[in-house]
């Protein structure tokens, strides 16, 4: 079995592999902002560093931690579990190794260490300390925070901000997922540019320009949280906003009259005719309910729309199954919405 590095071995290998003429050494004395630009200018390289076959970040964050969120130590290597030491980890992250380096040394391993940290969160896409990061106030990756919006659309760290940008993706996917916003969710979790002719997926599978990848996921959670916004404005019930879009299959531009009155009539049906109902149902009653609610929706549609809308069988038509259902089983008038 090798023999396990040393704490002073392990930095010296990390410090040749990832911060060769980085000038660590007169880094450490940097404080605030300066020592947040280093860390960004160090992050930003190494996201866009691919010579081990993928970008270096990920590979700097695999020598402290698992791929899970909150930075679980990663088991070091070739050494086996033992009921008394459990998995060793890098010796970096020992305290009693840690007193064998110098105070140089360790200034070092704190730097590498604030670097390797939001290389982790950035490169498995969880979200991170924004003050600690980016200098911001506001904590939150959603598109209200103007400040946030504002920086990863001007920031010269373009792979920083691309991941940024999609790690608010991912936060607002399960934001509209947790709220039941399925037309919201799919927009995002399938959004596709036909600029480029493409979906938008993680930065490291695609060949859009930073910039653009960013505008485009961007233009696209504006234009969600806008139409919401708008919905607000008009004092809509959330339920009524989601029916609304539900009806259409997607988020539309604009709100429709005609659209928002089956809307409402859906919504007093399932206010007065369905709420609770599945709570203590069997299934045969749970299937007259649903179906019940189903020609409900076939009323609705033979009295406000065109020949083509809501389907049976359609996205638009499941959507507002789907909706019943959860009325069904006592999910309902969630007011706080989104």
């Amino acid at each position: 079995m090798a023999k396990t590095k040393t704490a002073r071995e392990e930095l010296a290998w990390i410090e040749r592999t990832f911060f060769k003429g980085a000038s660590l050494a007169k880094a450490i004395g940097l404080e605030g902002e300066a020592r947040r630009d280093y860390r960004l200018a160090q992050v930003e390289r190494l996201l866009s560093d691919m010579r081990m076959g993928g970008p270096l970040a990920m590979y700097l964050s695999d020598r402290f931690w698992t791929a899970a969120e909150g930075r679980e130590p990663m088991p070091w290597e070739d050494t086996p579990a033992t009921p008394e030491t459990g998995y060793l980890t890098n010796p970096l992250l020992s305290l009693e190794e840690q007193q064998t380096l110098t105070d140089s040394e360790m200034g070092r391993l704190r730097l590498i260490l604030e670097v390797a940290g939001l290389c982790h969160d950035l490169s498995l896409h969880f979200t991170f300390d924004l003050k600690e990061a980016f200098g911001m106030r506001k904590n939150d990756f959603l598109v209200s925070n103007k400040r946030l919006v504002e920086w990863v659309s001007t920031t010269p760290y373009e792979q920083i901000a691309m991941h940024t940008a999609y790690i608010m993706k991912k936060r607002a996917i399960r934001r509209y997922e947790y709220s039941c916003y399925q037309p919201a969710q799919d927009a995002l979790a399938e959004l596709f540019s036909s600029e480029y002719i493409t979906l938008i997926r993680e930065p490291n599978d695609t060949k859009i320009p930073p910039r653009d990848y960013v505008r485009i996921i961007l233009d696209e959670m504006l234009r969600i949280e806008r139409h919401w916004q708008r919905g607000r404005r008009l004092k809509l019930r959330p339920d009524v906003v989601i029916l609304h879009d539900e009806i259409y299959g997607v988020v539309p531009r604009q709100f429709d009259k005609g659209v928002l009155q089956a809307a409402q009539d859906l919504f007093d049906y399932m206010d007065s005719e369905l709420y609770g109902r599945l709570v203590e149902a069997d299934d045969f009653t749970a299937g007259e309910v649903m179906d019940r609610f189903a020609a409900k929706v076939r009323e609705v549609r033979a009295q406000y729309f065109a020949e083509g809308w809501i389907e049976d069988g359609s996205l638009e038509f499941s959507y507002l199954m789907a909706h019943a259902e959860r009325c069904g089983e006592g999910f309902w008038r969630e007011e706080d919405g989104l």
